[in-house]
């Protein structure tokens, strides 16, 4: 799973120690009474996980700066 920079920096925010924890914590977030300002990458970042199946894997990489 590939996430963008942006999903990135949301799920650095809302992370919650595990994916159903931080799944919950990204719903809230969308389903506030104000929109969230990265409302369309919390929406993003809750359907890529529900695309994995058992077995698949998420890595990070960083590039080192330039």
């Amino acid at each position: 799973m590939l996430l963008t920079v942006k999903e990135m920096e949301v799920l650095c925010v809302f992370h919650a120690g595990s994916l159903s924890a931080t799944a919950d914590a990204l719903r809230s977030a969308a389903e506030g009474s104000q929109p969230h300002p990265r409302l369309a990458d919390i929406k993003t970042l809750l359907e890529k996980p529900s695309r994995m199946k058992d077995g698949d894997s998420v890595c990070l990489a960083f590039d080192s700066a330039k």
